[in-house]
């Protein structure tokens, strides 16, 4: 929402009074209940909302390790073997040539193209 925000002019000690502190505070609060129904009303349209970002943990992490530079990193993925062929322990009992029903007139043959074609 582009309204414009007004400063509140400094108020010095002598010129606070009690009644002037409650109002503070109730303008204080005000204008944070006027930013979360902004918030709600963009969220409602669809549009971006201003994110709530957590602080970074990144920086306890590296405190409590000290000297260590990362090197449990690779313990932590997940440990995979090696890749096999999926058709390596496949056995092929025939092998049957399908015809077509129909070839359409003018087709012309212009050999296999070796996909989906099995090498044994």
């Amino acid at each position: 929402m582009d309204s414009l925000k007004l400063q509140l002019p400094k108020i010095s000690n002598e010129d606070r009074t009690p009644l002037v502190d409650v109002l503070l505070e109730l303008l204080a609060w005000q204008q944070i209940q006027i930013d979360k129904l902004e918030q709600e009303i963009l969220k409602l349209k669809g549009e971006t909302t201003k994110p709530k970002i957590k602080p970074s943990k990144m920086d306890e992490d590296s405190a409590e390790d000290g000297d260590e530079n990362g090197d449990d990193s690779d313990k932590s993925k997940k440990n995979k073997g090696p890749k096999r062929s999926k058709t390596e322990h496949l056995k092929i009992d025939a092998t049957i040539d399908i015809q077509p029903d129909k070839i359409p007139e003018g087709s012309i043959f212009k050999g296999l193209s070796g996909r989906g074609h099995s090498k044994y």
